[in-house]
């Protein structure tokens, strides 16, 4: 699968933060193949989940308890958005490298922290902003009717894991340089984090392979954390946050000497 550009941006004139956050805002937004690689996988899986599985299931056991199906399955449809717009972030790398916008914002008056804060940020607000999207579609069409706690916990889980699974997707980006081996693999294997966690199905269910794989799966700590949020509050989630946080911190400094090396052979 190949991946074209947008057309060039027009000029503009601003700080190097702000040049960053816009020409960034641009790759993430105004290619019509990065939206609907990120909306319409998405799209399906509420819309099954929605008219369907739902109603076909009704309740699965989680930790000794009835839970409705509906609630169990939210945090893996947010997660179903977040990573595609993960997926976009890491696309927009290889899109600045090919389309010589790297060179563009170079022209500015910036430094390497800007350039490097400006991506983070841009990448991060993305990938909330779709799970987020996620959540409100989902919420309406479930008739999610939460406590504001459960609410509060849950839009903590999405920041924490909008920011962990962006530098991840980021970092791997930056690790692999192929545009096309990357986009393969970053294909391949979003389906396959989340379909080899507890998304759609209790970790009871899996056979003793998919428990191994899962245990050493990010998406199932993140779709945890955000289910335990959900059903149980922040307390409960608080252990699988934390968990989150470390991951966000440590991918993104490394993403961000990453970014800083490559911005110096410019």
């Amino acid at each position: 699968m190949t991946t074209t550009t947008g057309p060039a941006a027009p000029a503009w004139h601003g700080t190097g933060l702000t040049a960053t956050l816009r020409r960034e805002f641009l790759l993430l937004t105004r290619n019509r193949t990065n939206l609907l690689l990120a909306i319409v996988p998405t799209a399906v899986y509420i819309t099954l989940f929605a008219t369907s599985l739902t109603d076909l299931i009704g309740t699965v056991t989680y930790r000794g308890q009835q839970i409705g199906y509906a609630d169990f399955a939210v945090p893996a449809l947010m997660f179903s958005s977040l990573l595609a717009a993960a997926t976009t972030s890491g696309t927009a790398l290889f899109q600045e490298r090919m389309s010589g916008m790297s060179l563009e914002l170079w022209s500015y008056p910036l430094t390497r922290g800007q350039y490097v804060l400006g991506k983070l940020l841009a990448g991060s607000a993305l990938v909330l902003a779709q799970t987020l999207s996620a959540l409100a579609v989902t919420a309406l069409l479930f008739q999610g009717r939460w406590a504001a706690d459960r609410w509060f916990a849950l839009l903590c889980g999405a920041l924490v894991a909008a920011c962990a699974f962006n530098g991840l997707y980021l970092l791997l980006a930056t690790l692999v340089q192929d545009f096309q081996r990357f986009t393969v693999l970053i294909n391949v294997l979003a389906p396959v984090l989340l379909f080899a966690s507890p998304s759609f199905y209790p970790i009871d269910a899996m056979g003793t392979p998919q428990r191994w794989l899962a245990a050493i799966n990010p998406v199932t700590y993140g779709v945890t954390a955000l289910r335990e949020a959900l059903l149980y509050g922040f307390a409960s989630a608080l252990p699988y946050l934390l968990l989150l946080a470390g991951a966000a911190l440590v991918s993104i400094a490394l993403v961000g000497r990453s970014l800083a090396r490559q911005a110096r052979g410019l």
